[in-house]
């Protein structure tokens, strides 16, 4: 019987499945585009066909997987693996993807966020590996964040994780998916700088541009694009003085699809931070992109998968697995 681990990635537009052994070696990958019509009862369904779709072109059999990391772009119950909220993909709301994977594949099944995935990753393979204190930002259509302190991920009394895109930073501000008003998301998304953009630009004939087509603008010094990119930094900034005066970090990590535009955003977040965080804390941070790439979270939840197997990962809320 061989030693293999799988991860399962799910995202707003795909859900991406990946096999290694024991080495985090030898990688397989198969990938299912995830229907916009898709349905609740349908999604176990979706996750299980396209495990065992992965298994089959990896050649390899259910046996010889130990156990199966999920990640998802929502808040969880670190313990008991049940989805809370997710404004990214409101059908995995109140789902408990554990509990359900456990009992269908019979295996050790561990579910994170998409942030604490791709922050493990950095801490155990990435930039901040000799970091114990950093924060990794996820910078897309959603807004998420894993923070380490002291070596360690930092989880609530359930086990749920660090909620960056819905900290308020406007009180009576643009209303949220999450059906708040003012978040953090709402100001500094990918979906926030193509407003500002629509709004700056000197042409006001509609179109559907992308973040990475306002990206390539910004390369081209175009005003607007500028505008949007150092607005939405301002927002961030504003958000980030909370953290980085509670926990004092040595570095923030960016990535996700607006990363590739640090260079436009962070001049704004610097100069926020300046102007309103405490000197003590923000005195020698440094900020980076992700150097990982977008494999960093397949990567991370093989990892994840095998050091939560062995027992080796964040031993302390493992008291309550599922037993097979």
């Amino acid at each position: 019987m061989s030693n293999y681990f799988a991860g399962i990635e799910i995202t707003q537009q795909q859900v991406k499945f990946r096999t290694a052994d024991e080495d985090i070696k030898q990688q397989t990958t198969f990938k299912v585009v995830l229907p916009r019509t898709l349905k609740p009862d349908k999604f176990l369904e979706l996750l299980i066909d396209g495990y065992y779709s992965l298994l089959d072109k990896s050649g390899i059999s259910s046996d010889d997987v130990n156990a199966v990391g999920v990640s998802v772009p929502a808040t969880i119950n670190y313990k008991k693996g049940g989805i809370g909220c997710s404004s990214a993909i409101p059908l995995l709301n109140g789902i408990n993807i554990k509990e359900d994977l456990t009992k269908q594949l019979k295996k050790f099944v561990v579910v994170e966020t998409e942030a604490n995935v791709r922050a493990f990753a950095e801490y155990k393979l990435g930039y901040t590996s000799n970091y114990k204190n950093f924060i990794l930002i996820m910078l897309g259509r959603k807004i998420s964040a894993g923070i380490y302190v002291n070596g360690w991920l930092v989880r609530n009394k359930d086990g749920s994780t660090s909620e960056l895109g819905h900290i308020i930073i406007e009180p009576h501000g643009r209303k949220c998916l999450c059906s708040n008003r003012g978040c953090l998301e709402s100001y500094a998304s990918s979906d926030a700088i193509i407003r500002y953009f629509n709004k700056y630009k000197k042409n006001r004939t509609p179109n559907k541009l992308t973040i990475d087509d306002i990206y390539k603008l910004a390369q081209k010094s175009d005003s607007a694009a500028l505008d949007a990119f150092y607005k939405m930094g301002n927002y961030l900034g504003i958000a980030l003085t909370t953290i980085i005066n509670v926990i004092s970090p040595e570095a923030i990590v960016f990535a996700g699809e607006v990363s590739k535009a640090l260079k436009f955003f962070l001049p704004a977040v610097e100069s926020t931070l300046s102007a309103r965080a405490y000197s003590l804390p923000l005195n020698g941070i440094v900020y980076t992109k992700s150097t990982l790439g977008e494999d960093a979270g397949l990567i991370g939840l093989l990892h994840l998968a095998k050091d939560s197997y062995t027992r080796a990962y964040d031993l302390r809320l493992y008291d309550d697995v599922f037993a097979i």
